[in-house]
């Protein structure tokens, strides 16, 4: 019974998590109890449990006596999030590298052609591939990272990129060819175990998104 109510909290959890990321629950939006226990077919309990340890992640806040309320984004979040992303992401793609084997090499290829597929359709003006793109690129950058063998190092920087990716739903756009090109290079110094330029077209690479996102957080 513990296992079944553990794997629903879970669940609850990474719904409501979703929603946020992906803009269906909007910045600032209150959040009723009395309505997210229509809207996710769940008890209060579990609301609240499910609700508080998405405000320990930072994706909602807590007002008292005013309730849960998705947090807001500015443009000072996105460049916290976005340096907080660049130290995690850059020292675990140091490990990675250093403890890649081939078939880290054939997953890593995999994703990038996925992710290469679906900058390339968005290039043919394709606005239904956004979607994928967003996907295929937060694969991407996974996989880059996967062999850093750090489990808690994974976690945290989920975390970070789920945040990261909200904004990048919200109000990143894709920057046409400049970001096919990031990405094969990114590719390419992995698979030569070039771990410094590999780490700096990284960080270039998410210092230009949120650059060019700017534009697009008038707050």
């Amino acid at each position: 019974m513990e296992n079944i109510q553990l794997s629903v909290t879970e669940n609850i959890f990474k719904k409501i998590k979703y929603d946020i990321v992906l803009g269906n629950l909007k910045p600032n939006q209150r959040l009723k109890l009395n309505l997210l226990q229509k809207e996710y077919n769940v008890s209060i309990s579990i609301l609240r449990e499910v609700l508080n340890r998405l405000c320990g992640d930072g994706f909602i806040i807590y007002k008292v006596q005013k309730g849960f309320f998705v947090s807001p984004i500015s443009k000072k979040d996105l460049h916290e999030i976005a340096n907080l992303r660049i130290i995690l992401e850059t020292h675990a793609l140091e490990i990675s590298i250093k403890n890649k084997d081939y078939e880290w090499e054939a997953e890593l290829l995999g994703a990038y052609h996925k992710l290469n597929h679906a900058e390339n359709e968005l290039e043919k003006n394709n606005l239904n591939a956004k979607s994928l793109w967003t996907k295929y690129d937060a694969e991407f950058h996974q996989m880059l990272i996967k062999k850093c063998n750090s489990k808690n190092l994974i976690q945290i920087h989920g975390v970070i990129f789920d945040k990261y990716h909200r904004y990048q739903l919200l109000v990143l756009n894709y920057r046409g060819k400049e970001s096919i090109k990031e990405h094969k290079n990114l590719l390419d110094c992995a698979l030569i175990d070039d771990v410094q330029k590999a780490q700096k077209v990284l960080k270039d690479h998410i210092k230009k998104g949120v650059d060019h996102a700017s534009s697009n957080l008038s707050l």
